[in-house]
């Protein structure tokens, strides 16, 4: 049973020609593929356009006029797609090969889910080639997604289409842009929609040293922001809130701390609490011994 046929991976792409070939490539040939071009002017969309003649039936470009961001460029995506089934990949990151014959094999698990499927996925960069299994926790109730570990990436999950349709798909907020996910994923929790993990193998691996991970304080102030909106709108309570902000600023310090920017992550792990392995992760890095 082929389910890939129902399925269409949607790429928001700005500015991305270092990267977007080496993402494209990872795909196979005979899936669907939106790519948003969101008015780059880098070269990108000349890329994109030379792409799609290999295969102009199943892939398709999207020109944004203006940049409208993320959140607009992942909407358009879904809105032009035809398929039953959509997955959302970033521009820098790859989907292992693997992932296509298992995708097929596990399509009835799929196709019956709750409308939301999630693989494990790796962090990695483009300059060491180092690889490491990012660490989750398991995330069961709403306040579980800003007060632990995730563990699904927006780029690589999976979506029944009319699920993202029917929650008003992403927020287009610019202002904290790069959160959109956090914010799909908190109002799919609220109507009752929970994750499913649909293999344990990590096909995902999500780059780090490009993007919003890069400039994870911005990122981290930006999640505060969304973090707060979820409480104002009684989505998490005051207490959880408090709990997400440590752990915010814990996620913001582990990644300063395995770049080896040691200053920042004591300040960093200085706002994520008391706790004792926060204690001993801030000897280290006074101490300079990299993750």
């Amino acid at each position: 049973m082929n389910g890939l046929k129902d399925l269409t991976v949607i790429i928001p792409c700005y500015q991305c020609k270092e990267t977007i070939l080496e993402t494209l490539n990872s795909l196979e040939d005979k899936i669907n593929i939106i790519c948003i071009d969101d008015c780059s002017n880098d070269g990108t969309l000349e890329i994109l356009m030379n792409w799609r003649k290999t295969l102009p039936n199943l892939r398709k470009v999207i020109k944004h006029n203006e940049n409208k961001g993320l959140g607009a460029s992942r909407n358009r995506g879904v809105s032009e797609s035809k398929t039953e089934w959509v997955m959302f990949l970033d521009s820098d990151d790859i989907i292992s090969s693997d992932f296509f014959n298992d995708f097929n094999k596990k399509w009835m698990s799929i196709k019956t889910s709750s409308g939301w499927c999630y693989h494990p996925y790796l962090e990695w960069n483009d300059l060491d080639k180092k690889e490491r299994l990012r660490k989750t926790d398991t995330v069961k109730e709403n306040h579980h997604l800003v007060t632990k570990r995730m563990p699904f990436s927006a780029s690589g999950s999976i979506f029944h289409k009319s699920l993202v349709e029917t929650i008003g798909g992403f927020d287009t907020d610019r202002n904290l842009e790069g959160t959109e996910d956090l914010d799909l994923y908190m109002r799919l929790f609220n109507s009752g929609i929970k994750p499913f993990q649909w293999s344990k193998t990590p096909y995902t691996k999500y780059r780090t040293n490009k993007g919003m991970t890069k400039d994870v304080r911005q990122h981290g102030s930006k999640v505060l922001l969304r973090t707060k909106r979820f409480q104002e709108s009684g989505w998490i309570s005051s207490h959880e809130f408090d709990l997400a902000k440590k752990e915010i600023w814990r996620q913001i310090a582990r990644t300063e701390h395995k770049r080896g920017d040691f200053k920042e992550a004591r300040e960093s792990y200085k706002k994520s609490g008391n706790r004792f392995s926060c204690k001993i992760l801030y000897l280290l890095a006074f101490l300079k011994v990299k993750l």
